[in-house]
């Protein structure tokens, strides 16, 4: 057992050991203790709401062990706690009400921690107007081994702590900024280009992580909550029933009223019996006749029994009066008149049991539940003999019908084995039930996760009956923690599955408020977060179940998960990517992930997290080419009755591939049999086309060589891509045509003579003119002859 270590306390020359740490406007619980300012190992903040995502070991303030350090930490915890407080103001500073939070408070602090632990391996001097601006870039430099930029931005913010609370400071903090000028990004070599940090799940990893979460909620759930329900009715059900509840308060109640009885006589041996002596009062029969036959024990004595001991004091102080009924053993009942015996268990007898066992097993209904792997508890196929126990019997106490050596438990065993039959077989796994359940909370936050863009604060906030509508589409309500110290509650959109998914989570918790919980329900006999608590580790459930998918795949079919990491936030960010591609999708992705709200401000951060990484670049340029494809299969139907279907300086190639898949399906018996499957069709159009770019006024078949776009380019840049800006339609040998791009021509064309019309035109201006409608007569004259073929 580790001892917890004292902090000697240095007093603060500006705030009084007796300060609340936590004031201001926040919204205390009431009847928690404040943690005051003196508290030199950790703040906890138990009188703040806790966010669920977060343990109650995780909310508090925990400060270095070093003396100066540990004073240092406190008071500028305290500055951030109390951005308004009278004693900030004294010293000069002025903040925005409720700046920060716990949780960032808490953050400064570990970061503090580590640089005392720092500062005090390489002997810095205690003064910090004695450090130089090189002593901070080395500590920096150091944290740069094993931190990311991000991580080392936050570093920088925290010693720029210790300049901006100096006021505050016993002793004096920094008197200069180490990197006056720069940002915290720009020191911790961060560019400005509005990337986020937060990596996307692979795209190889993202699909069947959500076919598998939609499989486990879709068709699992059902059956996983029904068996859930079943136990806990054979649990409810084997109960046994008391005549009474004998709390101990209860016990006491009613001794003092048979005390208090004039006419009770206190029954004793009437003569020696055993090892009592005659006089000795009969203490298992006095309890019996006192709890109505539920317990034999009210007076037992023993070491720790202080409780027991003052029950006899009591009622020998009325054997010492004389208040007895001398009884013997064989008449004590007869006498003292009938007592309620304990009811005992069921089929306790062995002929019962046999007799049991077969009566289940003739019920064909019956399924009897078998090892579907080998485990240390046994081999694969081998009957679950405690499971069987509780179905047979309906109760979950171990009485070892099946499992103790005996010939006639290994009778019932082989009736058993001689029942099994593969409609009757239950395949189950050591821990089936509690692993199943952890299987649907994990899918079901994965699946809540990837298409709501909430935070993992977000979702763990979630509460019962929190569906509903929001402007007229399905919405469901949370509370919004970061940056927002009043956990405001908000309105994310959602579709019909994630509400289906959130109905899931309700069924499965057994928290009065929150879908999201831990498992086990919290004792009534032990502290709040002891066992059981409203959220949990949702990055342990998802590396659970990516883990249990892939062992399981050739049981349920499902793809197996690539290995990768994958963790809450990162939901978000890829959703974010999938979304930015859509129409309008900067604005949704504004408005869900909450960035609408300082619209001035979120353009940059929503954009940036809606930005295209390697991971989702090719999946997104293997999504353009089916979508090329698919716009083919129009052509190609029309195409087979050889009709030119295109027109522009690169229909012939257009036409060729075109004849080319034709060919292809018309030669092999499998492809002309399956000529209607669209799928197969534009399959084949991809492959051919894979360079295909559909545009408004044209389509390119994309080949650098002969692309006019690539003459305005320099030598070293040409050949990678379609230069749209300097797209030649008329020219260009890739431009191809068809009849839907026809009315932007003809419009152009129209436009172009109207503007002719015009008697005041310069004379270049009519001749650039005049030229642009012979190159568009020339296109559209193409389109007169296309349609009348068509």
């Amino acid at each position: 057992m580790t001892t917890a270590v004292v902090v000697p306390a240095l007093v603060s020359q500006t705030i009084p050991d007796d300060t609340p740490v936590f004031g201001g406007r926040r919204n205390l619980i009431l009847g928690i203790e404040v943690p005051l300012f003196e508290q030199t190992r950790n703040w906890p903040g138990d009188c703040l709401r806790r966010p669920v995502n977060r343990a109650k070991s995780a909310w508090r303030a925990t400060f270095p062990t070093d003396p100066l350090w540990n004073l240092r930490t406190r008071e500028i915890a305290f500055g951030m706690l109390n951005s308004t407080h009278r004693i900030l103001r004294d010293a000069g500073l002025f903040f925005p009400a409720e700046k920060w939070g716990l949780s960032s408070v808490k953050e400064a602090c570990d970061k503090m921690r580590l640089i005392a632990d720092w500062a005090d391996k390489h002997q810095m001097p205690p003064d910090l107007a004695d450090w130089a601006a090189e002593d901070w870039q080395d500590y920096l430099d150091h944290h740069a081994l094993t931190s990311g930029p991000s991580t080392l931005a936050n570093d920088v913010r925290t010693i720029r702590r210790l300049l901006e609370f100096a006021p505050l400071l016993t002793g004096g903090g920094l008197l200069d900024d180490p990197w006056p000028g720069k940002s915290a990004s720009e020191v911790a070599e961060l560019t400005h280009t509005g990337e986020v940090s937060t990596p996307s799940i692979p795209p190889a990893i993202w699909w069947p992580l959500l076919r598998a979460a939609w499989f486990y909620i879709d068709e699992m759930a059902p059956q996983i909550l029904e068996r859930r329900d079943q136990q806990a009715a054979a649990i409810t059900a084997s109960a046994r029933p008391r005549s009474q509840r004998n709390r101990t308060q209860d016990l006491d109640d009613k001794l003092a009223a048979w005390v208090q009885d004039p006419a009770t006589l206190v029954p004793v041996h009437a003569t020696d019996y055993r090892k009592y002596k005659a006089g000795t009062v009969m203490w298992s029969t006095l309890s019996l006749l006192l709890t109505d036959g539920a317990s034999n024990g009210m007076f037992k004595s023993g070491p720790d029994s202080e409780r027991h001991q003052t029950r006899r004091a009591i009622v020998q102080r009325l054997v010492d009066t004389g208040r007895v009924r001398p009884t013997t053993a064989k008449e004590g009942r007869a006498a003292l008149g009938a007592i309620a015996q304990p009811v005992r268990g069921r089929y306790r007898r062995p002929e019962e049991l046999d007799a049991r066992v077969q009566q289940w097993l003739a019920v064909p209904a019956n399924r009897i539940p078998v090892r579907r792997e080998t485990s240390v508890h046994g081999p694969a196929g081998e009957p679950v003999w405690l499971t069987l126990e509780g179905r047979v019997f309906g109760t979950t106490r171990r009485t070892n019908v099946f499992t103790s050596n005996g010939a006639r438990n290994q009778r019932r065993q082989q009736w058993v084995r001689e029942a099994i039959t593969e409609d009757r077989t239950d395949y189950v796994e050591d821990g089936d039930l509690e692993q199943a359940l952890r299987m649907i909370r994990a899918a079901c936050y994965v699946f809540i996760a990837a298409l709501t863009l909430m935070r993992d604060s977000e979702l763990q906030e979630i509460e019962r009956d929190s569906v509903g509508e929001y402007f007229g589409s399905p919405a469901i309500t949370s509370r919004k923690v970061k940056h927002d110290e009043s956990r405001p509650r908000l309105k994310w959109w959602i579709i019909e599955p994630v509400a289906q998914a959130i109905a899931v989570a309700e069924q499965l918790s057994w928290h009065d408020s929150h879908i999201f919980a831990t498992l086990a329900p919290p004792s009534r006999f032990l502290p709040e977060g002891t066992r059981g608590r409203a959220g949990f580790d949702a990055f342990r459930d998802i590396d659970f179940f990516i883990e249990n998918i892939n062992n399981t795949v050739d049981r349920t079919g499902l793809e197996p998960i690539p290995g990768g990491l994958v963790r809450p936030h990162m939901f978000r960010k890829t959703m974010a990517i999938i979304t930015a591609q859509q129409p309008d999708g900067e604005i949704a992705l504004g408005i869900q992930l909450k960035h609408a709200a300082r619209r001035a401000l979120a353009n940059r951060v929503t954009a940036a997290y809606g930005a295209i990484d390697a991971n989702w670049a090719k999946e997104f340029d293997d999504q353009l080419e089916l979508a090329a494809a698919r716009k083919l299969v129009t052509l190609l139907k029309a195409r087979r009755h050889g009709e030119p279907v295109a027109v522009g300086p690169g229909a012939a190639r257009l036409h060729t591939g075109l004849d080319k898949v034709i060919t292809a399906i018309d030669s092999d018996p499998v492809l002309q049999a399956q000529i209607a499957d669209e799928r197969m069709q534009v399959s084949l159009l991809r492959d051919e086309f894979a360079q295909l770019h559909f545009g408004t006024i044209n389509n390119c078949l994309w080949q650098a060589s002969t692309a006019e776009c690539q003459n305005q380019l320099p030598p070293a840049q040409r050949g990678r891509q379609p230069l749209l800006g300097a797209c030649q339609p008329g020219k260009c040998r890739n431009s191809v045509l068809t009849l839907k791009n026809a009315p932007y021509w003809i419009a152009e064309e129209g436009d172009l003579q109207d503007t002719l019309q015009r008697e005041r035109l310069s004379p270049p201006r009519r001749e650039s003119l005049e030229i642009r409608l012979a190159e568009v007569q020339s296109v559209t004259a193409q389109f007169a002859m296309l349609e009348a073929d068509l």
